[in-house]
């Protein structure tokens, strides 16, 4: 998991900056993860990394910021994909899962496509160093109990 998350990461993100520095031009998006700000038991080595690609994205924005690229990440919560597709079929772990989001279930792939377009656009030419959370509220609500 450390090799592929991080080492992996680092990697790219070295050979893309090279690229996109090199054009004066360019955006680059990481992926994180809810785990990079919460955790849960069992995911120790997940959560670093996610964590750590955060911290990558902030510190190559600044360092190529001046070069015209943008370094940004995002952190979704519980995608509804094939990785996810045992979760999902078991209703009591679903429910689980789902209840920690605001919106009550996991997201489609489309709804994590939608900021990756606009981080990747012109149109978020001044977002730089952030990590923007696409997680239906999950870190919002952080899990906790909601009052009936």
């Amino acid at each position: 998991m450390i090799d592929l998350n991080m080492r992996g990461a680092f990697c790219l993100m070295q050979a893309g900056g090279a690229v996109m520095k090199a054009k004066k031009r360019g955006s680059m998006i990481l992926f994180s993860s809810i785990r990079a700000a919460t955790v849960e038991p069992g995911q120790i080595a997940y959560a670093a990394t996610k964590a750590a690609i955060m911290q990558m994205a902030r510190t190559l924005a600044v360092e190529l910021a001046l070069d015209g690229v943008r370094v940004n990440a995002i952190a979704p919560g519980v995608v509804e994909t094939p990785l996810t597709r045992p979760v999902a079929q078991r209703p009591d772990w679903y429910r689980a899962y789902a209840t920690k989001s605001a919106v009550e279930r996991g997201a489609t792939p489309d709804e994590i496509a939608g900021p990756i377009v606009f981080l990747a656009s012109d149109a978020a030419s001044y977002v730089i160093g952030s990590l923007l959370f696409v997680d239906g509220g999950w870190t919002a609500i952080d899990g906790r109990f909601r009052p009936m």
